[in-house]
Protein backbone atom coordinates (compact mmCIF):
# COMPACT_ATOMS: atom_id res chain seq x y z
CA UNK A 1 0.00 0.00 0.00
CA UNK A 2 2.85 2.54 1.11
CA UNK A 3 4.23 2.01 -2.64
CA UNK A 4 1.06 3.00 -4.46
CA UNK A 5 0.20 5.52 -2.13
CA UNK A 6 3.65 7.27 -3.62
CA UNK A 7 2.69 6.37 -7.11
CA UNK A 8 -0.20 8.53 -6.69
CA UNK A 9 1.56 11.39 -5.59
CA UNK A 10 3.59 11.02 -8.48
CA UNK A 11 0.78 10.51 -11.10
CA UNK A 12 -0.91 13.77 -9.27
CA UNK A 13 2.14 15.16 -10.19
CA UNK A 14 2.35 14.24 -13.68
CA UNK A 15 -1.14 15.50 -14.10
CA UNK A 16 -0.68 18.96 -12.44
CA UNK A 17 2.87 19.42 -15.05
CA UNK A 18 0.44 17.69 -18.08
CA UNK A 19 -1.93 20.55 -17.43
CA UNK A 20 0.56 23.22 -16.88
CA UNK A 21 1.52 22.74 -20.21
CA UNK A 22 -1.78 22.57 -21.76
CA UNK A 23 -2.46 25.85 -20.11
CA UNK A 24 1.26 27.66 -21.14
CA UNK A 25 -0.28 26.33 -24.51
CA UNK A 26 -3.35 28.33 -24.44
CA UNK A 27 -1.46 31.13 -23.13
CA UNK A 28 1.21 31.25 -25.93
CA UNK A 29 -2.43 30.94 -28.70
CA UNK A 30 -3.96 33.91 -26.26
CA UNK A 31 -0.08 36.08 -26.67
CA UNK A 32 -0.43 35.41 -30.45
CA UNK A 33 -3.87 36.86 -31.22
CA UNK A 34 -3.05 39.51 -29.24
CA UNK A 35 0.12 40.22 -31.42
CA UNK A 36 -1.90 39.95 -34.51
CA UNK A 37 -3.93 42.49 -33.20
CA UNK A 38 -1.58 44.70 -32.45
CA UNK A 39 0.11 44.15 -35.84
CA UNK A 40 -2.57 45.02 -37.54
CA UNK A 41 -3.39 48.08 -35.32
CA UNK A 42 -0.11 49.16 -36.75
CA UNK A 43 -0.75 48.59 -40.50
CA UNK A 44 -4.14 50.30 -40.09
CA UNK A 45 -1.99 53.70 -38.56
CA UNK A 46 0.30 53.00 -41.59
CA UNK A 47 -2.15 52.94 -44.28
CA UNK A 48 -3.58 55.89 -42.71
CA UNK A 49 -0.40 57.66 -43.22
CA UNK A 50 0.18 56.19 -46.64
CA UNK A 51 -3.43 57.34 -47.25
CA UNK A 52 -2.77 60.37 -46.50
CA UNK A 53 0.50 61.37 -48.77
CA UNK A 54 -1.26 60.13 -51.31
CA UNK A 55 -4.78 61.76 -50.83
CA UNK A 56 -5.74 61.07 -54.47
CA UNK A 57 -4.46 57.13 -54.62
CA UNK A 58 -5.17 56.28 -50.83
CA UNK A 59 -8.52 57.97 -51.23
CA UNK A 60 -9.52 54.75 -53.70
CA UNK A 61 -8.14 52.42 -52.06
CA UNK A 62 -8.29 53.34 -48.16
CA UNK A 63 -11.76 52.55 -47.85
CA UNK A 64 -11.99 48.97 -49.50
CA UNK A 65 -8.89 48.25 -46.90
CA UNK A 66 -10.75 50.12 -43.51
CA UNK A 67 -13.84 48.09 -44.26
CA UNK A 68 -11.71 44.73 -44.44
CA UNK A 69 -9.30 46.10 -41.62
CA UNK A 70 -12.29 46.46 -39.10
CA UNK A 71 -13.45 43.01 -40.36
CA UNK A 72 -10.47 41.46 -39.26
CA UNK A 73 -10.22 43.81 -36.30
CA UNK A 74 -13.29 42.77 -34.82
CA UNK A 75 -12.73 38.58 -35.36
CA UNK A 76 -9.13 39.11 -33.75
CA UNK A 77 -11.12 40.43 -30.79
CA UNK A 78 -13.77 37.73 -30.85
CA UNK A 79 -11.16 35.32 -31.02
CA UNK A 80 -9.08 36.56 -27.94
CA UNK A 81 -11.99 36.79 -26.38
CA UNK A 82 -12.66 32.81 -26.83
CA UNK A 83 -9.37 32.25 -25.66
CA UNK A 84 -9.18 34.49 -23.09
CA UNK A 85 -12.17 32.43 -21.75
CA UNK A 86 -10.45 28.59 -22.44
CA UNK A 87 -7.63 29.79 -20.52
CA UNK A 88 -9.85 31.07 -17.48
CA UNK A 89 -11.38 27.70 -18.01
CA UNK A 90 -7.39 26.07 -18.37
CA UNK A 91 -6.24 27.86 -15.10
CA UNK A 92 -9.26 26.38 -13.40
CA UNK A 93 -7.88 22.74 -14.19
CA UNK A 94 -4.90 23.47 -13.23
CA UNK A 95 -5.82 24.85 -9.82
CA UNK A 96 -8.36 21.75 -9.18
CA UNK A 97 -5.36 19.04 -10.03
CA UNK A 98 -3.15 21.12 -8.03
CA UNK A 99 -6.02 20.96 -4.98
CA UNK A 100 -6.15 16.95 -5.45
CA UNK A 101 -2.18 16.73 -5.81
CA UNK A 102 -1.73 18.50 -2.66
CA UNK A 103 -4.13 16.22 -0.70
CA UNK A 104 -2.25 13.42 -1.52
CA UNK A 105 1.10 15.26 -0.98
CA UNK A 106 0.03 16.36 2.11
CA UNK A 107 -1.54 12.77 3.07
CA UNK A 108 1.74 11.30 1.75
CA UNK A 109 3.62 13.34 4.66
CA UNK A 110 1.45 12.64 7.34
CA UNK A 111 1.35 8.80 7.07
CA UNK A 112 5.54 9.13 6.69
CA UNK A 113 5.84 11.57 9.60
CA UNK A 114 3.49 9.10 11.57
CA UNK A 115 5.55 6.52 10.72
CA UNK A 116 8.58 8.07 11.71
CA UNK A 117 6.76 8.61 14.87
CA UNK A 118 6.09 4.54 15.97
CA UNK A 119 9.36 4.41 14.58
CA UNK A 120 10.75 6.27 17.29
CA UNK A 121 8.52 5.40 20.19
CA UNK A 122 9.43 1.99 19.74
CA UNK A 123 13.26 2.96 20.33
CA UNK A 124 12.12 4.81 22.97
CA UNK A 125 10.16 1.99 24.34
CA UNK A 126 13.50 0.07 23.82
CA UNK A 127 16.42 2.44 25.50
CA UNK A 128 13.77 2.74 28.45
CA UNK A 129 13.55 -1.12 28.81
CA UNK A 130 17.05 -1.48 28.71
CA UNK A 131 17.33 1.67 31.41
CA UNK A 132 15.31 -0.34 33.87
CA UNK A 133 16.74 -3.65 33.63
CA UNK A 134 19.93 -2.34 33.85
CA UNK A 135 19.05 -0.04 37.02
CA UNK A 136 17.16 -3.42 38.46
CA UNK A 137 20.48 -5.14 37.92
CA UNK A 138 22.38 -2.66 39.73
CA UNK A 139 20.28 -1.90 42.61
CA UNK A 140 20.20 -5.90 43.59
Amino acid sequence: MVRDFKALVRINDWEVDQKRRALAVELQKLETLIDLLQRLEDEIVHEQEQAATMPTEGGMTYGAYAATAIARREDYQARIQEQEQVVVSAREEVRLVFLEFKKFEISEERRVAKVDADIARAEQADLDEIGVTKHNRKNR
